[in-house]
Formats: C-alpha cells, sequence, structure tokens
C-alpha cells in the first residue's frame, strides 16, 4: 500500500477524561447487528466511553456500511480507519452514490488511522503511521514491532485490532513475552510499564473493557 502523502489527520490527540471503563471492538466486518450486540454489552457494563479499532466495514459488502456506521455515530464511538473501511472508501467513491452514500464515504474518509487518549493509543493494527502511512492497517506485529512501540512510547498502552485474537504482549525481565487472553480473564496492566492489548474481533463476538483507574483490562465474549 505504500507511504503516500495522504490528506487526512494520521494522529488525533484527545484530552484525558476520567472515564472509569472504556468498551474497546473491533474487526465487525460489515455485521451490523454485532456492532449493536457489543454496544448493549458495554451500556450494561456502564462504559461510557468507546473504541472501535477499525474495518467496521467490510469491502465485501459495501452495502452494509451505513447500518455499521449509523450505532458508531448515534453513541459518539471513537473510531480508526482499517483496511476494509479504507478499500470502501477509495472504490466508490468515484461511483454513483447507490451503494455507499457520500455522508458514510466522508466519514470513512475522516477516520484517524490513530488516537491517543489516556495513556492509551489505539491503531487498526501498528501505530506507525506517520512513518508507514496507510500500510500501518496492515502491517504485522511481531517482537520487533513490539518493541518499537515500548521505546517510542514508555509507560503506554497499545490497543490494536486486524488479528482478530485477543493477545496481550508485555515486557517483564527485560524479554517480550506475548499470550492469548481468554474470555473473562482479567489483565492486571502494571506487570509491564508498557503494554500491546489486540482485541478479538467482533465478528467472533470478542471485545475489551479497559479500566484505567484500576489499571487493568479484561477480554469478554458477548
Amino acid at each position: 500500500m505504500g507511504n503516500p502523502v495522504v490528506d487526512f489527520d494520521l494522529e488525533v490527540t484527545e484530552a484525558p477524561a476520567r472515564h472509569s471503563q472504556i468498551g474497546i471492538m473491533a474487526d465487525s466486518h460489515g455485521r451490523p447487528e454485532k456492532i449493536k450486540a457489543a454496544l448493549d454489552f458495554f451500556k450494561a457494563r456502564n462504559c461510557h466511553c468507546l473504541f472501535h479499532l477499525g474495518d467496521i466495514c467490510d469491502s465485501t459488502n459495501p452495502a452494509s456500511a451505513g447500518d455499521c456506521i449509523g450505532p458508531l455515530q448515534k453513541f459518539a464511538v471513537r473510531a480508526i480507519r482499517g483496511n476494509n473501511d479504507h478499500l470502501i472508501e477509495i472504490n466508490h467513491r468515484d461511483q454513483n452514490q447507490c451503494v455507499v452514500s457520500a455522508d458514510i464515504l466522508k466519514f470513512l474518509k475522516g477516520l484517524p488511522l490513530v488516537r491517543k487518549y489516556q495513556n492509551g493509543v489505539f491503531a487498526h493494527s501498528l501505530p506507525f503511521a506517520r512513518e508507514l502511512g496507510l500500510s500501518s492497517m496492515v502491517g504485522m506485529l511481531g517482537e520487533r514491532e513490539a518493541g518499537r512501540f515500548f521505546s517510542l512510547y514508555p509507560r503506554r498502552i497499545l490497543f490494536r485490532g486486524h488479528s482478530h485474537a485477543p493477545e496481550v504482549m508485555f515486557i517483564k525481565n527485560n524479554k517480550i513475552l506475548a499470550r492469548m487472553l481468554q474470555p473473562g480473564e482479567r489483565f492486571d496492566l502494571q506487570q509491564s510499564p508498557s503494554c500491546v492489548v489486540s482485541c478479538g474481533a467482533l465478528t467472533r463476538n470478542l471485545c475489551l473493557v479497559w479500566r484505567p483507574p484500576a489499571n487493568v483490562v479484561e477480554c469478554h465474549r458477548f
């Protein structure tokens, strides 16, 4: 996908707030019923700040884009651009608007690649948007990439989607370790000064709840 000059913000830094619970979802892939189910789950958990980490839509089913984005707009979900969202925007920008409306295309085009909120960094895959450009949406996360994040963002947490599998990477005894998160499991983020947390896919009924005051993240199946 190269390193093009793009005409949208690569990063959005938001002022810290004191939300006790933050709901995080990713990879709904054009299934609005999964988004609505996750929103109901977050509402029941009293999550007042919500994130979607990209691939809201699916490039193979662009007609469902509006039904996916509508609930995100209604509940003021902070969204990230995923590779499927990008493909829909570029594939339909010069076509008639019978499949994807102009308002939806504008929404997709305006999505940032990275957001920063409290001590969290939110991306679809990798947070290195200024260096990698659009390629950051699909770049694989391995030990080298995690190490670079830990070096560039000390004492921050990267929340990412794309992999569809809940996982945490952290530093222990100067080594980078990774392990899967199971539904219902709580991970204490104080174990490492920096962590990478991959959110499971909404298509698998998986999401995260981040509790900054307690410094923990919980993996859930709704």
